[in-house]
């Protein structure tokens, strides 16, 4: 692969990440059921661009009401696979925020979108394959592709996970 430089770009694939959401429990104390229940609902909105749906969420029921400031770490099944999503608390009226911890990346869309990056970038074709199904990454966290031009060539491609409100970042190793 004719690749003399690395490069660190943003992606600009199309990747649901759950961005921040504001929730807000009923009067009286938390109500973890709803809270689980709204998480479900807003990641399902997000993962049918992948034509994923979460078959739950688990969030602790800490012994002390929680208070502002306060955080939990749930967990939503995504197809067996865990899906972190952080919950603050932030009011004394049980207002929630909530983001996900982890990126999901559809394998085959994620191996399109970079594909169409590094052509641009390097000005040449190049196929990559990044796997299949689904991964789930932490932020800020790596997985490896590798991309492949038309002599065969190949150079791995390393994928840095964004979190919600932020560029994913992938960089050609030479």
């Amino acid at each position: 692969m004719t690749i003399s430089r690395p490069v660190l770009v943003a992606l600009t694939l199309t990747i649901p990440v759950l961005a921040g959401c504001q929730f807000s429990f009923s009067a009286g104390g938390p109500d973890y059921e709803k809270l689980e229940t709204t998480m479900a609902d807003e990641l399902n909105t997000q993962y049918e661009a992948i034509s994923q749906r979460v078959s739950g969420v688990r969030c602790p029921r800490p012994d002390e009401t929680p208070k502002t400031g306060d955080s939990i770490t749930c967990v939503a099944d995504l197809d067996g696979s865990d899906v972190r999503v952080e919950a603050t608390f932030t009011s004394d009226d049980y207002d929630v925020d909530f983001a996900t911890i982890d990126t999901v990346y559809d394998l085959g869309d994620t191996a399109d979108g970079l594909a169409d990056d590094i052509s641009a970038e390097y000005g040449f074709d190049v196929s990559v394959e990044c796997g299949d199904g689904i991964k789930i990454v932490e932020v800020g966290s790596t997985f490896e592709c590798e991309a492949a031009d038309r002599s065969g060539d190949t150079r791995p491609v390393v994928v840095t996970a964004g979190g919600p409100d932020e560029n994913d970042q992938w960089e050609v190793i030479e």
